[in-house]
């Protein structure tokens, strides 16, 4: 679908856009109607005891990642994506975990139990924003266990060529995990071309659906090297493969469980994603789809654009790269002064313009997240209310 030409089809799509220029879906998108649809739909079979399959929601999703249906799994959040990963990876005293300084928490507070045993966190510092693949190089060694990092960085914007840090990581055997929050939704993804080995996103970003469902990709070629830490009974394959245990006879809470779990993503589920959220996330994923990640990211690259070049004639300093290559979907710009920096950000809220206020490692200020449904009018009145409080 061409995004210009449906803009306000598109838009409709979203009832918040109706009364606020909504420019953050860093922190969380605005909800697609068609989620709240489909979690409705769900409801209505649920209240009248109706018995109806669930939605290819790994489907839709393997569209998306460019990857087979049997390397994902669903999870509730990022944060229980990364856990799975920690708690499976198990490093021991003399390894170390790859992170950035700019990396999301959850990307490095998911490997605090191991520093008690000896396992090293090595960051990578930030040199004004700017984290270079010859830096991720310079930090792996053959004692790096995995690199954990964020496909785009939260408070700087900047994207990473995700297929040349795999090389560099793969040279000394090291995992590469791919925290894709800020970059699932706004740009195009390829983790079979990144060659990533484990890749999670959620659902509550640039996805536009309310939170607690996002999935989990464990590459095909390394799935017998990891076994599920959470015993959840569901993932044995044979007892479920004529159907429910409980409804034979001979059912047995031993003997009918102790079996092979599944050998792909499968047996890696927790089944901790309510039936409603499975809906709205399938919704979700099934719209985005239909647009192309293609026409979103240049729709999203071209809006980016245009705000940067609006701020050049602000006082401000921009976070974000100005390479289209090296950034997503969110800016940020810092007037050097955190009271200023609030105040642009209170006066955007009173005028119903919703934008974020963030920092990491010194680095951040407002951030402004162009997205498909959001136009240069959008932008326009975000640039004419900060030239107001920064007069």
């Amino acid at each position: 679908m061409d995004i210009n030409t449906n803009i306000e089809k598109i838009r409709a799509e979203f009832p918040v856009l109706k009364y606020k220029r909504y420019l953050n879906s860093a922190a969380h998108g605005p909800t697609l109607k068609r989620a709240h649809d489909a979690t409705q739909e769900w409801w209505n079979h649920r209240i009248n005891e109706e018995d109806v399959p669930a939605p290819d929601v790994l489907g839709e999703a393997a569209k998306m990642l460019r990857c087979d249906t049997d390397e994902l799994c669903q999870v509730n959040r990022v944060s229980q994506g990364l856990n799975i990963i920690a708690k499976m990876m198990k490093p021991v005293k003399g390894d170390n975990i790859v992170v950035t300084d700019l990396g999301y928490q959850s990307n490095v507070y998911v490997w605090f139990p191991y520093m008690k045993e000896g396992v090293e966190i090595r960051r990578i510092p930030h040199r004004d924003g700017v984290i270079e693949t010859s830096d991720f190089e310079a930090a792996i060694d053959d004692k790096t266990k995995a690199v954990s990092m964020s496909h785009v960085e939260w408070t700087s914007g900047v994207k990473y060529d995700m297929k040349a840090i795999s090389d560099i990581a793969h040279e000394h055997g090291v995992y590469v995990i791919d925290d894709a929050y800020q970059a699932m939704g706004a740009v195009t993804i390829d983790v079979h071309g990144d060659d990533v080995d484990f890749f999670t996103s959620g659902s509550e970003k640039w996805l536009c659906c309310p939170a607690m469902n996002g999935v989990l990709y464990v590459k095909k070629s390394i799935q017998d090297e990891f076994e599920p830490t959470y015993m959840n009974y569901h993932n044995v394959e044979e007892a479920f493969r004529d159907g429910a245990p409980w409804e034979k006879p001979d059912h047995d809470n031993i003997a009918s469980y102790n079996k092979p779990l599944y050998r792909d993503a499968r047996k890696y589920d927790r089944s901790c994603v309510c039936e409603e959220f499975t809906w709205g996330f399938h919704a979700t994923l099934e719209y985005f789809n239909s647009l192309g990640a293609e026409n979103i990211q240049k729709k999203i690259a071209s809006l980016s654009q245009y705000l940067i070049e609006g701020l050049k004639e602000h006082p401000v300093k921009i976070n974000t790269p100005e390479d289209p290559k090296n950034r997503a979907g969110l800016v940020t710009y810092n007037t050097g002064s955190f009271d200023k920096n609030q105040a642009i950000y209170d006066a955007l809220k009173k005028e119903d313009i919703i934008v974020a206020h963030r920092y990491a490692a010194g680095i951040g200020g407002i951030r402004v997240s162009c997205h498909f449904f959001n136009t240069e009018q959008d932008i326009d009145r975000v640039l004419s209310v900060q030239k107001k409080v920064l007069a």
